[in-house]
């Protein structure tokens, strides 16, 4: 079974990215599971606000929910624009399927860290799993990478090249964005 026809690419993914993406882009898969993921990613990365303010709801939810499904339109289109300056061929879908699927080992990082921040209270025991949580965040930037240059059709090098370039022009603005959206609440 190819990934093109494999129902099962979530399982792929996790040890050929880069084939299991160029699957993906021939069927036009893979694009609502982004979606929900970028949500996903974002209400988990929301819950450390609910969590110093518990009154507030479910609007930080809602809010890390949106700013996740916002996020990935916005990083994708940016990196899309970016990699045509190094030779990229993507369309604004296959990007942003890259990147969606490309934040699953980050929100399980995230999700495992939350949990593991509830369940202990010794800062001195949890720093013992430090490196564990450096080996998953490292391993979610090389899936990252794998699947946007299959999408980008380009080297990791370019790739590489292209996510600093993203995040150098896009760290600036959306920092002024986030104070002046900050200040105002």
């Amino acid at each position: 079974m190819t990934e093109q026809t494999n129902p099962f690419y979530v399982l792929t993914f996790w040890y050929k990215p880069g084939q299991t993406m160029q699957g993906l882009i021939k069927s036009g898969a893979g694009h609502r599971l982004a979606l929900v993921l970028a949500m996903l990613f974002g209400l988990v990365q929301a819950d450390r606000f609910y969590l110093t303010n518990p009154d507030a709801g479910i609007t930080y939810y809602v809010i890390g929910a949106l700013a996740g499904l916002l996020g990935l339109y916005l990083f994708a289109w940016l990196l899309r624009n970016f990699g045509r300056w190094f030779g990229g061929q993507a369309a604004q879908r296959e990007v942003r399927v890259a990147i969606g699927l490309g934040l699953l080992p980050w929100l399980l990082l995230f999700t495992a860290l939350i949990f593991v921040l509830g369940s202990q209270q010794d800062a001195a025991a949890l720093a013992n799993y430090y490196w564990l949580f450096f080996l998953g965040f490292l391993y979610g930037y090389v899936i990252l990478l794998l699947s946007l240059a299959a999408a980008l059709r380009l080297s990791v090098l370019k790739t590489f090249l292209c996510l600093i370039v993203t995040f150098l022009v896009s760290l600036f603005p959306l920092t002024l964005f986030i104070q002046l959206v900050a200040s105002a609440l």
